[in-house]
């Protein structure tokens, strides 16, 4: 095994005591880490001053490693700076008042040799139908929280409500998922702090706290609708979250769930399309396969013509999805949707495109959303497969083929 391992957790001062004995469980893992890193905040420690018998502790074990923090950030604070120390470890992130199994770390390694790129989660929650990180047993990568710095700011560090859960959004906005161990640890471990128990109490009240602060911080939020062994063609759907914009998003999962693995990117409208396809590129350039894109079309415009192409859209992409996705077959940088335009337009912009062509994706953050269409398939093979060519000044045989067809 060439990957280091590294147990990450945070303590306070009402459970710094039950450090040796939950940490003598991890020293006697079946596949010991090679290091752990206790992050501690000077704010809540003065002076660094810790309980006699914790600090003989950390004195007497070399593979102990304290990290100090100026301020308490609470969950901020339980790997994000193991995971910058470290970042091409695996690092198992625990919680400061449970006792673990000793076969938990190699379990989860070997959920890990399984799923190589995706976050371990050794807790069965979920959140939504989607499966959670929790601080008691998982296994994460640096990478799944990339970009984490920015939004380290002191506003947000007061504001965020203190829940593991803010580690699976923030995983999700990168375009990666916790995958569930074999083994149910929050099941299984025992509870140590008789003081303080482990209790779910409000804990969905936390989680909706947390889920909608991460919603605001990062003006987006990404939903995997579909299991991990489903092998349907991938699509993208990016929702604008106005009024009229989650209408259209239940009208639009109606039918794409059915015939789809659909990730739904929500977005707050400042981003336009940029939130949904900086996600598309990052997911499906990673994952070699095609990927269907469409969003809320109608979203910002209540004119008839909107409707049509959402009818036109599953029209194409339900009923002749087969002919589409040979149409992008092949190594060449290739792109299908029903219309083109003289500059490779994809008029209304709902397509399907290989990953040779997605990952040429100029993917900026603007407000001209019509940026994309224009400049995403530059150095890419565009195919029209229900009209090629459509001439800016005049796209009125388009517009009377949706209306004939799509009404």
């Amino acid at each position: 095994m060439n990957e280091q391992i590294i147990v990450a957790l945070t303590s306070w001062r009402k459970r710094i005591t039950n450090l040796p004995t939950i940490l003598d469980t991890i020293w006697a893992q079946t596949m010991p880490p090679d290091k752990v890193v206790l992050t501690l905040a000077s704010e809540e420690f003065p002076k660094h001053v810790l309980p006699a018998e914790v600090q003989a502790y950390i004195d007497s074990h070399d593979r102990l490693q304290v990290c100090w923090v100026k301020h308490d950030t609470r969950v901020w604070k339980k790997f994000l700076f193991a995971a910058k120390l470290y970042p091409d470890a695996l690092i198992v992130p625990i919680d400061d008042d449970m006792l673990y199994p000793q076969g938990m770390i190699e379990d989860l390694f070997k959920t890990h040799q399984l799923h190589p790129d995706a976050p371990i989660s050794g807790n069965h929650y979920t959140f939504r139908g989607q499966k959670c990180h929790c601080g008691c047993a998982s296994m994460v990568q640096a990478k799944h929280f990339d970009g984490w710095e920015r939004y380290y700011r002191h506003r947000y560090r007061i504001e965020m409500p203190s829940s593991d859960i803010f580690y699976t959004m923030l995983a999700a906005t990168n375009g990666y998922f916790y995958v569930p161990s074999e083994v149910d640890y929050q099941a299984t471990a025992v509870n140590y702090n008789e003081t303080e128990p482990y209790s779910r109490t409000g804990v969905k009240n936390k989680i909706r706290k947390t889920h909608d602060f991460c919603c605001r911080l990062f003006g987006q939020k990404v939903l995997r609708l579909f299991g991990e062994d489903d092998h349907r063609p991938f699509c993208v759907l990016g929702s604008a979250q106005t009024e009229l914009g989650k209408a259209i998003e239940q009208e639009l999962l109606a039918w794409l769930t059915p015939h789809f693995n659909v990730y739904l990117v929500q977005h707050d409208g400042r981003t336009f399309e940029y939130a949904a396809l900086r996600f598309l590129q990052e997911v499906m350039s990673r994952t070699d396969a095609p990927c269907f894109y469409v969003h809320t079309k109608g979203a910002y415009n209540v004119r008839k013509v909107a409707h049509r192409v959402r009818n036109m859209w599953r029209s194409e992409f339900v009923g002749r999805q087969a002919e589409y996705l040979q149409a992008v077959d092949g190594e060449r940088p290739v792109m299908a949707c029903p219309y083109t335009g003289e500059t490779h337009v994809p008029w209304y912009n709902g397509w399907v495109a290989n990953a040779a062509a997605i990952r040429l994706m100029p993917i900026i953050q603007t407000e001209d959303r019509f940026y994309y269409e224009h400049h995403l398939f530059e150095q890419a093979e565009a195919v029209g497969l229900r009209m090629n060519d459509v001439v800016l000044e005049n796209r009125k045989p388009m517009h009377d083929d949706l209306k004939l067809n799509f009404d």
